[in-house]
């Protein structure tokens, strides 16, 4: 197996260096995430054909003693950067407090005094956004079941920004195209098919999804995809479009 650095990759993505020094005082004692099976080894290096760290180095292998999450704000910066307006949830809840929609923002110089305290979630309307929630739990797959989905009409899924539920699910985002009315679909609704909920701009306040940085009922939402927001592909908008009409 080949090695690379993956220091400049760790540093770009927010996530900070922390855990116990070494004996040596020269070093800080690094840990192997177990969210990487192949055991990726310490020195600053991980397995470059390891399937788990090509999905986010920075995610899956980092300098710590113990495997924390994003804190709410490093996240809410980076989420910002992406063009992805945050706002405020409780703390381990889900549902944010009525008025979200008017606290969803992409200043970084309000992050601070918002999420101090708090979750992370992310308005729809406010960052142009349409979001497939593709739950596994349950009995459902949603990713096999779009995946198929995209085979059947002879489509490609791109790669885009993925957040990893902590039931194991996901939420791939695709940015929505100009004047995107698509709304929030949920219980099995979505002309996609099972297991997959859709959550969009909508004709009023939109929906919202939680965001990373989050932690509910004592686990994490992660960045499993650390790629640009691609622009949603027309044949997902055609099927949500048509359902609209």
């Amino acid at each position: 197996m080949t090695v690379r650095d993956v220091q400049a990759v760790i540093e770009a993505s927010d996530y900070q260096q922390h855990g116990t020094l070494t004996r040596s005082f020269l070093s800080r004692a690094a840990c192997i995430c177990p969210k990487a099976p192949c055991g990726g080894v310490t020195g600053g290096t991980e397995l470059a054909d390891c399937p788990e760290h090509q999905l986010n180095p920075a995610q899956h292998w980092h300098w710590a003693a113990e495997c924390t999450p994003l804190t709410p704000l490093v996240a809410a910066r980076g989420l910002v950067r992406r063009g992805l307006a945050v706002f405020p949830l409780p703390v381990g809840g889900r549902v944010p407090e009525p008025g979200w929609q008017r606290q969803a923002t992409l200043l970084p110089e309000r992050l601070p005094d918002l999420l101090a305290g708090r979750g992370v979630g992310i308005g729809c309307r406010a960052s142009n956004v349409v979001v497939l929630d593709l739950d596994v739990h349950g009995g459902d797959d949603g990713p096999g079941v779009l995946a198929a989905l995209a085979d059947r009409l002879g489509e490609t899924l791109p790669d885009t920004f993925t957040v990893a539920t902590p039931s194991g699910g996901q939420h791939r985002y695709f940015r929505a195209p100009m004047g995107c009315t698509i709304g929030s679909v949920s219980g099995g609704r979505s002309p996609l098919g099972p297991g997959i909920d859709v959550r969009g701009p909508g004709r009023r306040s939109g929906g919202y999804l939680v965001g990373p940085g989050s932690v509910v009922g004592g686990r994490p939402y992660v960045i499993a995809r650390d790629v640009p927001v691609a622009p949603l592909p027309g044949w997902i908008d055609a099927l949500l479009t048509h359902q609209e009409g």
